[in-house]
């Protein structure tokens, strides 16, 4: 009798633990959801990016390695890889929670991109949604503060923010690119990030038609099937995201900063990249 007694006992005692644990857990995730910073709605969601006025004549601490590249777009690819490269380098998707209508992390490839790539200089193998999202939170309010901005960051505004906020000088900004300056760098053991017009990467993990500004880190290089390898921070199923590289270089687009429009560009893009040195 006296064991039965105790059993009950404990059965409830377990009963209500594991109630107050449940109520532990939602409240935590309520409390994530309710610090996420509110902002105005954008118009269109499906863009990648906020119209913002042009704000970047900053001035970064040291000046910004800038290389032409001496290559056409057509010449033929002399640069040979047999093997694949893929650098290790830790996946972040720019709305870590999944809460996509916030315009901080609708607009955060860049933060997370940057994110992605300081990650991998610190040997840092993986990243929690927590910590991801206060990584892209902190890039925000450096943005927001020296450049009046989050949103539409480009290749040198990015390349700014590894030297004043991180004070990582061992970044360069590349122009004029072409395929065979990316699969270069991956041989070299160099991380690359890229901006690209969205919509032509085609990927269908995209919400449709898919982001017009979009930034992505290329990770490596299969020259078997001609893929590049990426993280891309602009779905959760981002991580080693393979391209094929004509589709892929021919949507790098080299957008400006705090741009005045989200229209989708026309003509012959400009192309460039940001290389990170580990």
């Amino acid at each position: 009798m006296q064991a039965s007694i105790i059993l009950e006992y404990m059965k409830k005692k377990l009963l209500i633990s594991l109630s107050v644990a449940l109520l532990l857990l939602g409240a935590g995730y309520l409390l994530v959801m309710f610090l996420d910073k509110p902002m105005a709605p954008i118009a269109n969601i499906s863009s990648d990016k906020v119209m913002l006025p042009d704000t970047s004549n900053n001035q970064p601490a040291q000046p910004i390695q800038t290389i032409q590249s001496s290559q056409s777009a057509t010449t033929a690819s002399a640069v040979e890889i047999k093997n694949t490269i893929q650098l290790d380098v830790p996946f972040i998707v720019q709305a870590p929670f999944g809460n996509w209508s916030n315009p901080v992390f609708q607009n955060g490839c860049e933060e997370a991109s940057i994110a992605m790539a300081m990650n991998w200089i610190r040997g840092i193998d993986d990243v929690s949604q927590f910590s991801a999202r206060k990584q892209i939170l902190d890039i925000v309010d450096f943005e927001d503060a020296n450049f009046g901005y989050n949103a539409d960051t480009d290749v040198f505004d990015v390349a700014k923010i590894f030297q004043r906020y991180f004070q990582y000088q061992s970044v360069e900004v590349k122009e004029s690119i072409v395929v065979d300056d990316i699969k270069q760098a991956l041989r070299n053991g160099q991380l690359v990030m890229v901006p690209a017009f969205g919509q032509a990467l085609g990927n269908p993990n995209y919400t449709a038609p898919g982001p017009i500004e979009h930034m992505l880190v290329v990770i490596g290089y299969d020259p078997a099937t001609r893929e590049f390898i990426t993280n891309d921070p602009g779905t959760r199923k981002g991580d080693g995201y393979r391209y094929d590289e004509n589709v892929f270089f021919n949507a790098i687009w080299a957008y400006p900063s705090g741009s005045a429009s989200v229209a989708v560009p026309t003509g012959k893009l400009k192309k460039a990249m940001v290389v990170v040195q580990k």
